[in-house]
């Protein structure tokens, strides 16, 4: 039995093809990878008419409810405080019981979100994982590369101005990729930051553009990922906070897929959630630093889960 693989890149045509994923092993052109969390693993996608596709599921971690989360919650940020970290992502995992159609899912998602990068995938690597990511971690063509800082988060139809959490977050992510593209990249400029609607929420972005050749392009992004979205700063003492509490682990979420080759489009797996027999696991997360609410933390995620799950509900 084959594998799947469905993805729709902003304002672009869907793509459906049977094949493989396999272990990533070079950085041969015109490709499909996925890249979890841990970096610990790669994949890439090897196309096989051939083959029929196959809907594989693996367990699903435990839901996080919200006494549960609170407790984690409120944990993580006294540690991150007493390790003076300027700021870390605390996740937690949404079990909805349910059948999923999940063609229908994807279809679904590519109409409600056309500036979304969806995608569906399934293998016996890694299950199967559906998704509507706003964030592009790096795209390039024609000797041009982008990528963006997306950071903070409210309602899409809150009209309040962005508080003081809200942008010294975006600054935080802001500032490291500017650090990461200095020495590796030529004419590098950034926009100010401005919002972003990601379906029921949005963001404050920056979007960076420089110069770059195209084999160059998943060691940039190499060197992006994790950026403190999704980790924190600073980097290597976010993660070991990341997986002292968690407790769980995150695996595709909040790493990266997508096209590498003479167009590179490569996006953070946000706003997914793996596909289990009967059952959908959300992932969500959101940014700590030492002001942080618990309680609006939790609200947070509960808005960041609507983007998949107010499709669903029509389905």
């Amino acid at each position: 039995m084959g594998d799947i693989l469905k993805y729709r890149i902003p304002e672009k045509n869907k793509v459906s093809e049977i094949g493989r994923f396999v272990s990533f092993e070079n950085t041969e052109l015109d490709q499909f990878v996925v890249f979890p969390f841990s970096g610990k693993e790669a994949y890439s996608f090897r196309k096989d008419d051939s083959l029929q596709g196959m809907i594989n599921y693996k367990d699903l971690p435990e839901d996080l409810d919200k006494s549960s989360y609170v407790s984690k919650a409120s944990d993580f940020k006294i540690k991150l405080i007493e390790k003076e970290l300027s700021k870390a992502i605390f996740s937690r995992t949404k079990i909805l019981k349910k059948e999923v159609d999940v063609i229908a899912f994807f279809d679904a998602l590519c109409e409600a979100y056309p500036s979304a990068f969806v995608y569906l995938i399934s293998s016996e690597l890694f299950g199967t994982w559906i998704g509507a990511s706003p964030e592009v971690l790096f795209k390039s063509e024609n000797g041009i590369g982008e990528t963006v800082a997306l950071a903070g988060t409210m309602k899409a139809t809150d009209r309040g101005r962005w508080g003081e959490k809200e942008r010294e977050e975006q600054q935080f992510v802001t500032d490291f990729i500017k650090d990461k593209l200095k020495s590796k990249v030529q004419k590098l400029s950034v926009e100010e930051a401005r919002e972003s609607i990601a379906g029921p929420v949005k963001h404050l972005k920056s979007t960076f553009s420089f110069s770059i050749e195209a084999a160059e392009a998943l060691d940039v992004a190499l060197s992006l990922h994790p950026t403190p979205a999704v980790s924190g700063l600073p980097q290597k003492e976010s993660i070991e906070l990341i997986n002292e509490i968690e407790t769980y682990d995150r695996r595709l979420y909040t790493g990266f897929l997508g096209v590498i080759g003479k167009r590179t489009e490569l996006y953070v797996n946000l706003r997914c959630a793996q596909v289990g027999e009967s059952a959908l696991c959300l992932y969500l997360g959101g940014g700590f630093t030492k002001d942080s609410n618990v309680e609006l933390e939790w609200e947070e995620t509960e808005n960041k889960s609507e983007t998949l799950l107010k499709v669903l509900e029509k389905l």
